[in-house]
């Protein structure tokens, strides 16, 4: 009997001490913070970037800033109209000013998560009074007509939002450069935006450029395309037909054989034509692309826009070819040992094309 008690006795603690753990663990549960709120579509955060400095930022973090909201639609190239509706976003000065912000020579980079790119120039982001009415703000939207990623398949999207509502293609060829610019005022929207980057002291402005040719393929190449590829600077001089030094100085472009690439590749038994108002010189596939015996000699053949400093058009010969030799001399007897026999004129100056207009690509010409 005295066991059955015990027994008793021993059960009732057990249920107490479920008891008390229970009511622990309902407290307990009960003191937790509460699960923060998802990001709108966390799988693809945006980053603004400026050189080294990088900022993050989730479709969240853009609802929490300052918002800019308007109607508008772009015109597509058949001039019908895309996506009209009310747009959402942050402006995309406010969004570069987290890395430091950009001045009228720097150019912002608009990435997609699918390789589409646009650039945008200090213009678009800080419009004046004129583009303001052409194109008004330049934001980045993360909401259209009440949706948001991933609902929203589009998003975040760069979206212009003129006064009228309506961004044309006329609009869009007012307030681009003309190597950005495709005929499209919806090409400049860029869907999925994955980066944005401010790239420093790469924009130049006008219309001035260098014809690339090959056969019926053609492509214009403008002076703020040249800044915004890799580009090589180095300290050179060439030797004149009596052998006098002319042209020492600093300069700075891009290989001619990356230019060449923005239109076709070329082969060993094809050449191109360097034009300056009817100036032509010749250059071999060896000249675009040196072996290390002819590099040697001549060094990197370039499209120098800048000398000392200026940029072309202030520099009145640019843009201009040049030899970036390692010993910074290309002499006449460099461009003897360097030309093909049939394009030697006596003088490594003449083969520095000043003013060039045209660069073009002769098949199946090599040798002359």
């Amino acid at each position: 009997m005295a066991s059955s008690k015990n027994d008793m006795k021993l059960g009732l603690v057990i249920v107490f001490i479920a008891i008390i753990v229970a009511a622990s663990t309902i407290i307990g549960l009960s003191l937790l913070p509460p699960p923060s709120s998802p990001p709108l579509h966390g799988e693809a955060d945006i980053q603004i970037i400026k050189g080294e400095t990088i900022v993050d930022l989730n479709f969240a973090s853009l609802t929490e800033m300052s918002p800019t909201t308007g109607n508008s639609s772009a015109h597509k190239r058949f001039q019908n109209w895309r996506d009209p509706g009310e747009f959402i976003g942050v402006s995309l000065s406010s969004l570069v000013e987290t890395v430091g912000g950009m001045d009228e020579n720097d150019v912002v980079r608009v990435n997609a998560s699918d390789g589409w790119i646009q650039y945008y120039a200090y213009y678009n982001l800080y419009p004046n009074a004129t583009f303001s009415t052409i194109q008004g703000d330049l934001i980045l939207a993360y909401s259209y007509n009440g949706t948001t990623p991933p609902s929203w398949s589009d998003g975040p999207r760069t979206v212009f939002l003129p006064t009228d509502g309506a961004y044309s293609n006329d609009d869009a060829n007012q307030t681009t450069h003309p190597s950005w610019f495709f005929g499209s005022a919806g090409a400049r929207w860029v869907k999925n935006v994955a980066t944005i980057e401010v790239l420093p002291d790469t924009y130049i402005g006008g219309s001035f450029h260098v014809k690339v040719i090959d056969g019926s393929n053609e492509r214009n190449v403008y002076l703020v395309d040249l800044a915004l590829m890799n580009n090589l600077q180095a300290f050179t001089a060439y030797q004149n037909f009596i052998g006098n030094w002319r042209g020492n100085g600093t300069y700075q472009g891009v290989l001619l054989s990356s230019i060449v690439e923005l239109v076709a590749t070329i082969d060993t038994d094809d050449i191109v034509n360097v034009t300056a108002d009817g100036y032509v010189q010749s250059f071999a596939y060896y000249n675009l692309y040196p072996n290390s015996s002819i590099y040697a000699i001549q060094g990197d053949l370039i499209l120098a826009y800048i000398y000392n400093g200026t940029v072309t058009p202030t520099w009145v010969d640019g843009p201009q070819l040049a030899f970036l030799t390692p010993d910074g001399s290309y002499s006449n007897t460099d461009a003897a040992q360097t030309t093909h026999p049939a394009w030697f004129k006596g003088s490594a100056g003449a083969r520095w094309v000043k003013n060039v207009v045209s660069i073009e690509i002769i098949r199946d010409s090599f040798p002359p």
